[in-house]
């Protein structure tokens, strides 16, 4: 009897500490940089240039009209947004969510002209008040499983959050398979937390 309250117990306090974690979101800054030739170059040299799994992250890289670097830790949401002029200088950086990095922007975004020189940052947080970590809490009450880490292509289906302004308004979807062939959207006020639409 002792062994199964103790084994309840500590299950119990492994749930709460699993909840209580902080969450990871990797950081950017808005210093000018280059594209990185030379990891493109190495990548391609080991495996496929455009999606090259690491020990914690998930880089996919490519020398393109507008070149792009994507990096997504495996115990993050977000994933680093890097996009290059065709001069490889910085055009824009920021964080995006993992499942579709440009339908979710996280945090303040920069941008810069051809020179290198920053000439814009925009807050995607500002408006919402009901932040991120009150929609994870929203979803795990209802049962809505949100990945986190690396979403590979081709792996199937995978619940969603967006965030837009409508109308002037901040407001959270949350696109979620709720049967095997039903998806359901969950429009959320970006401001109070209540529910819009479903």
């Amino acid at each position: 009897m002792i062994k199964c309250v103790f084994i309840l117990v500590l299950a119990i306090n492994i749930s709460c500490n699993a909840q209580n974690k902080p969450l990871m979101i990797p950081e950017i800054d808005n210093k000018f940089e280059k594209f990185d030739n030379d990891l493109y170059d190495e990548l391609s040299m080991k495996n496929h240039p455009n999606i090259t799994p690491s020990d914690s992250s998930y880089i996919e890289i490519a020398r393109l009209q507008e070149s792009r670097y994507f990096n997504t830790s495996k115990d993050s949401y977000f994933t680093i947004v890097k996009l290059y002029h065709q001069n490889f200088n910085i055009k824009k950086k920021g964080l995006g969510f993992n499942v579709a990095p440009f339908t979710f922007k996280k945090g303040v975004w920069y941008e810069f002209d051809e020179q290198g020189n920053l000439i814009k940052e925009t807050d995607y947080d500002q408006p919402f008040t009901f932040t991120f970590e009150d929609i994870l809490k929203f979803c795990e009450k209802h049962g809505i499983k949100i990945d986190i880490g690396p979403i590979l292509p081709n792996t199937g289906w995978h619940n969603d959050i967006f965030r837009d302004i409508q109308n002037g308004k901040p407001i959270w979807r949350i696109e979620h398979l709720k049967k095997t062939n039903l998806v359901e959207v969950i429009k959320i006020d970006g401001v109070t937390g209540k529910v819009l639409e479903t």
